[in-house]
């Protein structure tokens, strides 16, 4: 039988290990480092990018680690990733909220925007099942514009 401390010891662990995911993920997404972000991905994974299609045109879900790993290398060529600031990560149990800033540069225009995002993280067995991205897709939308940022 577990005790009430080793349950209170394993949410703690399970918690760091999120959060430590989630930093990671962002941070791997500012090197560029697809391969890096998948390797916390379930075979099943669901990311999802919501938003306004007509602004921003990876608005669409993507399901499996194929599909993730091809949408994440069209969003790579089109847009650097200059980094993410985060402001707010709440996480409860398996799944985790994040707001953050971050900032990007469409490689086409030479535009460079910091945008707000909001990420849902759901997690199974340690790796990411659910990820949904909610960026601000008018701001987005400037970076596309050559006369725009």
């Amino acid at each position: 039988m577990q005790t009430e401390q080793f349950l209170r010891d394993l949410g703690v662990l399970d918690r760091e290990l999120i959060e430590h995911r989630i930093r990671t993920i962002f941070e791997r997404r500012a090197q560029g480092d697809m391969p890096g972000i998948i390797e916390y991905a379930a075979e099943d994974i669901l990311f999802h990018v919501r938003g306004d299609w007509t602004l921003y045109p990876f608005s669409r879900p993507a399901r499996g680690k194929a599909s993730a790993t091809q949408m994440l290398a069209m969003i790579e060529t089109m847009y650097e990733n200059l980094g993410s600031t985060i402001h707010e990560l709440v996480i409860d149990g398996d799944r985790a909220a994040v707001h953050r800033t971050s900032k990007l540069r469409n490689r086409g225009t030479g535009n460079v925007v910091s945008i707000d995002v909001c990420d849902f993280f759901r997690f199974r067995d340690g790796l990411v099942v659910e990820f949904s991205e909610y960026p601000d897709s008018a701001a987005l939308a400037k970076l596309d514009r050559p006369d725009e940022a």
